[in-house]
């Protein structure tokens, strides 16, 4: 079984809480669609989790603007990324942070699976977000078979949103049904929301786990209270503390 995990954001509250669940599920690898850091408080915690534990773990939009400085973040975002690239800096040693995040690649394909954190068009900055819209939902569904070549799956975060995209349509789990079966050969765009900063207007965790052909989207709760607090504690925006309670 692997653990597919995206948009971390420096929570390590939520990011803590994923991993525990996923020890005790029995998860043998885990793969990082990006954004490891950004907006949240815990940037050198969270890294260093992801150097420790992650087997993939990719270049998101706020790891480019984090070894890059160019961005087109709104100044809640860019205030956070200039605020983590200090911290990383201040506790640079011989194996740093911000060394390792500009070594990390914008996409990796592993067999039938394609892992970025955008889309297949611009793996680090675009987003995946046809399911709010009916008319482009269709016409990606239509593209599936026609773009899907050399893989079968495409596996991306950075929309913050979990669902499944299928040639039969497209899935938005829910407690009620969180479990799907993704036949070798089928193609599919799976996205995975987010661990630290959900975006679905529900405050809990996401991700998913891949176990055979079996796709489970998981949510977890967590201490989203302590991590606003951490927020507030090191001046970054009020916001970026406030989003936190409602999934926004």
């Amino acid at each position: 079984m692997i653990a597919i995990v995206s948009d971390l954001h420096a929570n390590l509250e939520a990011a803590t809480a994923v991993m525990d669940f996923c020890q005790r599920l029995g998860v043998k690898e885990y793969l990082c669609l990006g954004d490891v850091v950004g907006y949240g408080p815990d940037p050198i915690a969270v890294s260093a989790v992801a150097m420790k534990e992650f087997t993939v773990c990719l270049m998101g939009n706020h790891e480019e603007a984090l070894v890059t400085g160019k961005h087109r973040f709104n100044p809640h975002a860019a205030k956070a990324i200039d605020w983590t690239r200090k911290s990383l800096t201040s506790s640079s040693g011989p194996n740093t942070a911000l060394t390792w995040f500009k070594e990390r690649k914008p996409f990796v394909l592993r067999r039938e699976l394609l892992l970025v954190h955008g889309s297949i068009y611009d793996p680090v900055h675009d987003y995946v977000d046809e399911p709010e819209n009916p008319i482009e939902a269709q016409q990606m569904i239509e593209t599936l078979n026609r773009d899907f070549s050399g893989f079968d799956i495409c596996f991306a975060g950075h929309n913050h949103t979990p669902f499944l995209a299928t040639t039969l349509g497209i899935m938005v789990p829910h407690d009620g049904h969180r479990t799907f079966r993704i036949p070798k050969g089928h193609k599919a765009y799976i996205c995975v929301g987010s661990v630290g900063q959900p975006r679905d207007r529900d405050n809990r965790s996401s991700f998913a786990t891949l176990d055979g052909e079996c796709l489970t989207f998981h949510r977890l709760r967590y201490d989203y209270q302590a991590t606003q607090q951490k927020i507030l504690g090191v001046g970054l925006n009020k916001f970026l503390a406030e989003r936190l309670e409602f999934g926004i």
